[in-house]
């Protein structure tokens, strides 16, 4: 499994909107689980981007908020990468 979208401390406004709408336009295409790396899997996928999107949502910055952007990232291009998204 290749490394992607290392961690990066801010994201623009944009950059996270845009995050945000490619999700909610495919939270129904999103399957139940997803292997993310060789240690990390997310075994309610749907619910977890639920809960990364409503911290991004909150408007609240904090210093793990560079942490959700980053997951939700990795999310998108492991669904992309093995073709589990239009």
């Amino acid at each position: 499994m290749k490394t992607i979208h290392p961690f990066k401390p801010q994201f623009s406004q944009e950059e996270i909107m845009a995050l945000v709408h490619w999700f909610d336009e495919r939270m129904d295409q999103l399957p139940p689980s997803l292997q993310l790396d060789d240690s990390c899997y997310a075994e309610d996928l749907p619910k977890v981007v639920r809960i990364l999107i409503s911290r991004m949502k909150d408007g609240i910055i904090t210093p793990v908020w560079g942490a959700y952007a980053t997951r939700l990232f990795l999310i998108k291009e492991r669904l992309i990468d093995n073709g589990m998204v239009k």
